[in-house]
């Protein structure tokens, strides 16, 4: 077998430099010329060439770099040659599960709340003492994770954060458990409709067996049509679970009003869940699914060397693991607390859509937001401008989200940057007579007018707070 990987990105070079050191036949290639040249020097080793120099054939392996577009706005060219020669199109989460298939996978995947749900889980799965290793979207690439070299030494577990751009490069792997958070508009450029992005969603499924677990959201529209389409399938065997936040579900589990309904298998459970780091509506969601995920786990997997703990582990050892978790960074992200004033850093916010779970999950807030404004602004947010004290404006965005809120008589100020906002926030905060006060930087902006990424404008938001004074 030969492997092409095609997309120098994280992902690619992980897997060019696994396949190499394994002594797999593998040639490297990028649409980037720069980016082959940069790499060969970098890589004297390994071989690159151009994809038109590349000899393709029925044996060859292509691990396609999920951020290249495939087939929106146009075809790829690498469609044209896979359907000439018959080369296998694939990505690297795909090769990793062919070569690995002793080993458990779990994959996760949704428009929003992927990466913490992933997170949780895998730290539910340390503090249980259930060998596991996270990676896929969430900025691990599967070849920096240890590999299962044999089923000897006990099965590793893989939890898997898997976009649908991955997920179109999906033919073989199978997941023993996958969960479906919600499915709403997004990379619509590159799915060409709703209808593809939904259908790139569903791959998740495909292989799944009997003795397998499907956890779909079913308060959201659009995977709820996807549960019930599995549920009438009389092909798909493996055990549907419905989650929500809204109801409790037969069945299923169910979070709400800081209650846990547990309604899988035949005995029920319910217990009081409050976590200090993970608030609103949508981190409810993230904690049922972690929940459910970790459940059906111990359920599907007492002949592992993981045996012993899934035996003895209590739901209760579940619970107070959820609580632990102190979430991640630049997502509702908890920085400190001043008297009575607390810091969040909520700078994956890129859009209204992720702003709004902010925005629901507190009240008597100094909103600090702008940057590169996405389209539609900030007008779907205008049922929770009352819960604003008063909005910061920085970066690109300023003048027309000014407008849109003057229009709604909420106060705000122009800031031209996020030193700017952050001190007059404080300042504003620490004058209030509130008795609970929020400064949330939630820009539902890109960042890219003033930052290198949301990350890098998170961490400066967390140093600022770092340098005030906590007296």
């Amino acid at each position: 077998m030969k492997y092409v990987v095609y997309g120098l990105g994280v992902s690619g070079i992980s897997t060019i430099k696994f396949l190499a050191k394994n002594g797999e036949d593998v040639v490297a290639t990028d649409d980037n010329e720069d980016s082959l040249k940069e790499n060969s020097a970098k890589f004297p080793q390994i071989k690159f060439l151009k994809s038109n120099e590349i000899k393709f054939d029925a044996e060859t392996i292509i691990s396609f770099a999920p951020g290249i577009p495939l087939y929106f706005p146009k075809p790829h060219k690498i469609l044209e040659i896979v359907k000439k020669t018959g080369a296998i199109l694939a990505c690297d989460i795909e090769i990793f599960y062919r070569i690995n298939r002793d080993a458990n996978f779990i994959a996760i995947t949704g428009t929003n709340g992927k990466s913490t749900t992933t997170a949780l889980t895998g730290f539910i799965f340390k503090e249980l003492g259930i060998t596991s290793e996270i990676g896929g979207n969430i900025g691990v690439p599967c070849f920096d994770l240890p590999i299962q070299t044999s089923p000897s030494e006990g099965r590793l577990t893989y939890i898997f954060e898997t976009s649908s751009y991955q997920l179109d490069l999906l033919s073989q792997t199978h997941f023993g458990i996958v969960a479906l958070l919600n499915i709403t508009p997004d990379h619509l450029d590159r799915h060409g409709s709703m209808h593809g992005y939904i259908e790139a969603k569903k791959r998740i499924f495909r292989n799944q067996i009997e003795g397998d677990f499907a956890l779909i959201d079913v308060d959201d529209e659009n995977s709820k049509k996807i549960f019930d389409e599995l549920k009438n399938d009389k092909n798909f065997r493996a055990t549907l679970v419905p989650i929500s936040t809204k109801k409790i579900q037969e069945n299923g589990v169910s979070l709400f009003d800081e209650k846990l309904v547990n309604k899988i298998g035949k005995k029920n459970s319910e217990f009081e869940l409050r976590s200090e780091f993970l608030h609103g509506e949508h981190n409810d969601q993230n904690m049922a699914f972690a929940f459910a995920i970790t459940h059906c786990f111990l359920s599907k997997h007492t002949e592992t060397s993981s045996a012993q703990a899934a035996r003895s582990t209590k739901h209760e050892q579940i619970i107070n693991a959820i609580t632990k978790f102190r979430g991640l960074h630049h997502r509702m992200q908890i920085v400190g607390k001043i008297a009575e004033i607390k810091f969040i850093n909520d700078s994956k916010a890129t859009n209204a859509e992720s702003t709004k779970n902010a925005l629901k999950a507190y009240e008597n807030i100094f909103w600090i937001l702008g940057g590169k404004a996405k389209e539609g602004g900030i007008s779907m947010l205008q049922p929770y401008f009352k819960k604003i004290e008063k909005a910061y404006l920085m970066g690109e965005a300023t003048e027309d989200f000014a407008q849109i809120l003057e229009k709604n008589s909420v106060k705000f100020e122009k800031c031209r940057d996020l030193k700017t906002a952050f001190e007059k926030a404080f300042l504003d905060a620490k004058k209030s007579s509130l008795t609970e006060k929020n400064i949330l930087l939630s820009p539902a902006c890109a960042s890219l007018d003033q930052w290198k990424n949301f990350e890098q404008r998170g961490d400066y938001f967390c140093k600022l707070f770092d340098e005030l004074p906590k007296s």
